[in-house]
């Protein structure tokens, strides 16, 4: 999509910077454009140009080849013209079909781009617009599709992908080296039947909408780059998706499955800003059930969780005083369908309980880019002075681990030494290993070898089939309970 994407606004955009320094009216301006994809490498023809008393450029049986990879856009018409009111904008209308077509091993197919109401209107495009701070570029379409394939094709059968209403929208500052925007699509549904590299892939989505804003510094060169992590800079991407369902078939010849899938709204979130980064991703829950092809001797498997979620913080700009580092992630009531555990445990002697992971750490930290970047020696360019395990627990099978502890550390020496302790509680841990050693999923050596480590370091609990262990490190040495390891 992405090239096509150019290709279709080549026309308009592509050398904007040096074919405004040589024209202030639009018909020499795009003249030097079409020469200028010439002269790349692409093909361009058309069978009528016709320059209105506006000032308007329309091209008639407009066709652009890209020779790299062999596409092609057909378009009817598309027209630039520029507004009476502020000459540097221009808008550009274009044909409701636009045709591409291309080839896939030596196959050739064809699709359609199929829209109402397309525009594309920007300040940045004729000579006024070099004296213009901010630069604008505006994309929309009251309904935008795409539309293909043959039912006797080898490589496109079926292609029908509907995003409803588009837009899109882009402003640059040249004064402050910014760039800000956003695409909003309406919806993402989709059917399709296609054949590439030998695999054969069908199904069909619906999708809620889906947004993405973003916002960020443009650096001159890879010095200038740095500002990112010295906090002079910044960079924000987000995205929001709405409720979806899917199904797929994919057949590679010597396998095939196929997935079928629900998921509630998800979201994720990356920025650099004052020279930390984040990254933050949420999802709702989400339903799938994989269903091998023929010959393969495995049922459907359903999986299902409640939600996932994974969020990491991690700051840059700590050269003179340390700073807060963060790692978060959740995994709520991972499920794995009866089809699958019966392959195992068709008696169920093991609890199917939903699985639960939970992590939940954090650091003070001490980073200095500058340092790291100049390839200075990574315990003084990165140094950790403490540890908090608020949480990590897993929950599987009947069984659990959980641990939490809290750590200093001292950089004194050659690696930075903790200072601190750990609780560790284990629960159901022998009953879940001795039904795995039962049901030849664990072999009986292993298991005994993995459980007297276990007891040597660990101590009865409370309650049964529960162990539980502090780990004390010290100036000293390490301690289990009380007692030296050796």
């Amino acid at each position: 999509m992405s090239r096509i994407a150019v290709t279709t606004t080549a026309i308009a955009l592509l050398g904007s910077a040096t074919c405004a320094l040589a024209a202030n009216d639009l018909q020499t301006t795009l003249d030097l454009a079409v020469r200028g994809m010439i002269d790349a490498g692409s093909e361009v023809a058309y069978s009528d140009r016709v320059v209105g008393n506006d000032g308007s450029v329309l091209y008639k049986d407009l066709v652009i080849t890209n020779k790299d990879d062999g596409l092609t856009v057909s378009a009817p018409w598309i027209k630039g013209t520029p507004s009476a009111s502020d000459p540097s904008v221009v808008t550009f209308t274009f044909a409701k079909d636009i045709a591409v077509t291309g080839t896939d091993t030596g196959m050739e197919f064809t699709f359609h781009i199929v829209t109402d109401g397309m525009e594309l209107t920007t300040n940045g495009l004729l000579r006024e617009a070099m004296s213009k701070e901010d630069v604008s570029v505006n994309f929309g379409a009251d309904s935008f599709r795409l539309k293909g394939g043959e039912a006797d094709n080898p490589v496109l059968r079926k292609l029908l992908a509907d995003f409803g209403s588009v837009g899109f929208e882009m402003l640059t500052s040249k004064e402050q080296s910014h760039v800000e925007g956003g695409l909003a699509l309406d919806k993402m549904d989709a059917v399709y039947d296609f054949t590439t590299d030998g695999t054969t892939q069908s199904g069909a989505q619906t999708s809620g909408p889906l947004n993405v804003t973003f916002a960020f510094d443009v650096p001159s060169d890879e010095n200038d780059a740095m500002g990112y992590l010295d906090g002079s800079k910044s960079a924000i991407i987000k995205l929001t998706g709405g409720a979806s369902t899917s199904t797929a078939n994919i057949d590679s010849g010597d396998m095939a499955f196929s997935i079928a899938s629900t998921g509630e709204p998800s979201s994720l979130l990356l920025q650099m800003v004052d020279g930390t980064f984040l990254y933050d991703m949420q999802n709702g829950k989400i339903q799938a059930t994989v269903t091998p092809g023929a010959g393969i001797p495995i049922p459907p498997v359903d999986l299902g969780l409640s939600a996932l979620g994974m969020k990491v913080a991690i700051p840059f700009n700590t050269a003179d005083a340390p700073e807060k580092a963060s790692v978060n992630l959740m995994i709520s009531d991972l499920t794995v369908g009866e089809g699958l555990w019966s392959m195992i445990d068709p008696g169920k002697t093991i609890p199917r309980d939903p699985a639960q992971l939970n992590i939940d750490m954090e650091a003070m930290v001490q980073l200095d880019p500058i340092a790291m970047a100049a390839g200075a020696d990574p315990m003084e360019a990165g140094k950790i002075h403490s540890l908090d395990i608020n949480e990590i627990l897993l929950s599987v099978a009947g069984a659990m681990a959980k641990a939490t502890g809290a750590f200093t550390f001292n950089n004194d020496g050659p690696f930075p030494m903790p200072l601190g302790k750990a609780n560790i509680e284990l629960d159901g841990i022998t009953t879940l290993s001795d039904k795995l050693v039962a049901l030849g999923l664990l072999d009986q050596m292993q298991a005994g070898m993995a459980m007297g480590m276990m007891m040597a370091f660990a101590k009865p609990g409370d309650q049964p089939d529960q162990f539980i262990s502090e780990i004390t490190v010290s100036e000293d040495g390490i301690l289990a309970n009380g007692q030296p390891i050796q």
